[in-house]
């Protein structure tokens, strides 16, 4: 079933959130991240404040607009492409990093792309809710490190 057409909300992570983010990742500056519904940009800019290099995936044009404004205001466009495209369609194996605030109606269908798509190594960060059968590395408030 693809949820291509599904609409999911944005709620804004907060920045303990993000930070713990990043802190979990071990991100590094030859990292690739993709921000999965990146929403205003928050996850994305502060991945490439840490120097990886960032896909951030959003359908929604306010949002889109929003993080265009905030990673232009951070001057940080040389790391971080925002791109209107559906992540259910795009192929996730590039990356080392995938930072995603999933919804509970898409996790399933969500962890089995990850686990299908991922290349060995890859760090998943899922902020709130977790995998159903993927086993998660830590979890430090409320933000789940998976490692494939």
């Amino acid at each position: 079933m693809s949820k291509k057409n599904l609409f999911i909300p944005y709620f804004a992570t907060s920045r303990y959130r993000v930070d713990t983010m990043v802190h979990l990742s071990n991100v590094t500056q030859i990292d690739k991240v993709a921000d999965l519904g990146t929403g205003d940009g928050r996850i994305a800019i502060a991945f490439a404040k840490e120097g990886a290099w960032v896909d951030a995936y959003e359908l929604d044009n306010d949002l889109l607009k929003k993080a265009k404004e905030a990673v232009k205001k951070e001057k940080l466009g040389n790391h971080i492409k925002i791109l209107k495209k559906d992540f259910w369609e795009v192929d996730l194996s590039e990356y080392d990093i995938i930072c995603v605030y999933p919804m509970p109606d898409i996790i399933i269908e969500l962890e089995e792309k990850l686990l299908t798509e991922l290349k060995p190594g890859a760090r998943v960060l899922l902020n709130y809710y977790p995998f159903p059968d993927w086993k998660f590395t830590t979890c430090e408030n409320n933000v789940y490190l998976y490692v494939k």
